[in-house]
């Protein structure tokens, strides 16, 4: 792989021991996918240092005691615990703090602490043929496919390009590894997040690691339905991009699907049976409600505000809204945070359920006092909440569209999406 001087200076340790080690690990990546060079990278969404996770947040904390810093705009991942609010989930005190270190730490190394799923709506958006890192699949195919920047699903490599500003240019960093592999004709009638989460992951179990030309949406879907559509598909599938006409950049609203791929129909049915595959629970049987997945935008939580204006959470039912910091922030100077926590909801950052100490499928240190609490199920409005609680949380699931979903938590019964 041909290397830049500057590329070859930090891994001669010029720019100090953790350059060094960061650089080699991306040098060894390239050559496990034969990239011919590197790529400058424009920004990276990183590795948060999950608390939860045996020496992971020792991770964080050891490059900011070496005195590594970020090379390119960065921002961090969800975490396991609202840093500043994490009574409010019944956090253990010790994880609440490990958690706080890795904050620290980010701050230390220069990054911006936004801890969000959804960086895009905390001001991080990419622009049209910038090179990104991501570690969080859901803003990789968001700035692939809406935003029009290059970038891979990535793992740890993020901060690795965070703290280099370079990449080896391979996979979706190619012109030629972004045309699209299967066409996907939608007839369902799709309207709002929930849905379009259900579409995203009816499409995703199709074309798995492809990428979705899709057409017959008829109205272009707005922001928070374009994120809904794209973490679908990168749940039931390994998506990281997708096309659609008049969105994606490149590719004018009148574009022609590609001529010999395989051809996907998606309609009504498949959509009721993404949603059948989630309601397990019994229509009495959720503790808790979750809205907001990925993080809520500020224009979702103007809908859960006004949605939840007036009302009461039932009795025995808990009822969190999450999103991230920025926009929480910008909700309450609007006036929204008010009406969602006089109904009795609660509003979290930096976290949600599945990300929360309510997983159990993992094994944090027994001295930070996390016991997953026996939930018997939690009711939410997006498919991919949905298919990681089952997975991490472990229990039953209930989903429906937001609107429903404030009507369940209220009444304390649950109110499905009809069909017919």
């Amino acid at each position: 792989m041909r290397l830049s001087e500057r590329d070859r200076a930090m891994l001669d340790g010029a720019f100090g021991e953790p350059a060094r080690r960061a650089m080699d690990g991306l040098v060894q990546l390239g050559e496990a996918f034969d990239a011919s060079d590197m790529v400058d990278i424009g920004y990276a969404h990183i590795h948060a240092g999950m608390a939860m996770y045996g020496g992971d947040v020792d991770l964080i904390t050891a490059l900011a005691a070496e005195g590594a810093t970020m090379r390119t705009v960065v921002s961090t991942n969800i975490a396991n615990a609202d840093m500043a609010r994490w009574q409010q989930t019944g956090a253990p005190p010790r994880l609440a703090a490990l958690q706080q270190r890795a904050e620290a730490a980010h701050k230390a190394l220069g990054g911006a602490t936004c801890f969000t799923c959804t960086p895009y709506f905390a001001g991080h958006r990419p622009t049209a043929g910038m090179h990104a890192a991501s570690i969080e699949s859901g803003v990789t195919i968001f700035a692939n496919s809406v935003l029009g920047a290059l970038a891979n699903r990535d793992g740890f490599f993020a901060v690795y390009a965070g703290m280099t500003g370079r990449y080896p240019r391979f996979g979706l960093h190619l012109p030629e590894n972004r045309v699209p592999t299967h066409h996907v004709a939608i007839s369902a009638a799709v309207s709002g997040t929930t849905d379009f989460t259900a579409l995203g992951y009816a499409i995703g179990a199709e074309v798995t690691d492809g990428i979705p030309f899709v057409t017959g949406l008829g109205a272009v879907p707005d922001e928070d339905e374009l994120d809904a559509m794209g973490v679908g598909m990168a749940t039931s599938g390994g998506v990281a991009m997708f096309v659609l006409p008049g969105v994606t950049p490149g590719f004018a609203g009148d574009a022609a699907p590609p001529a010999s791929v395989p051809q996907v129909a998606i309609g009504d049915g498949a959509i009721e049976a993404v949603y059948d595959k989630f309601c397990t629970a019994a229509v009495d049987g959720f503790d808790l409600v979750h809205l907001g997945c990925p993080h809520a935008s500020l224009a979702e939580m103007r809908v859960y505000a006004g949605l939840l204006a007036g009302r009461r959470i039932a009795d025995g039912v808990d009822c969190w809204v999450t999103t991230n910091r920025t926009v929480r922030s910008a909700a309450e100077a609007e006036g929204l945070l008010a009406p969602i926590e006089a109904a009795g909801a609660r509003v979290v950052s930096d976290t949600c359920p599945m990300s929360c100490h309510f997983a159990r499928t993992c094994s944090p240190d027994p001295s930070l006092g996390v016991t997953p609490p026996t939930l018997a199920g939690v009711l939410v409005d997006s498919v991919k909440q949905a298919h990681y609680v089952r997975d991490m949380i472990q229990c039953p699931t209930l989903v429906t569209t937001s609107a429903r979903a404030v009507e369940s938590a209220v009444t304390g019964r649950f109110v499905p999406r009809p069909f017919r």
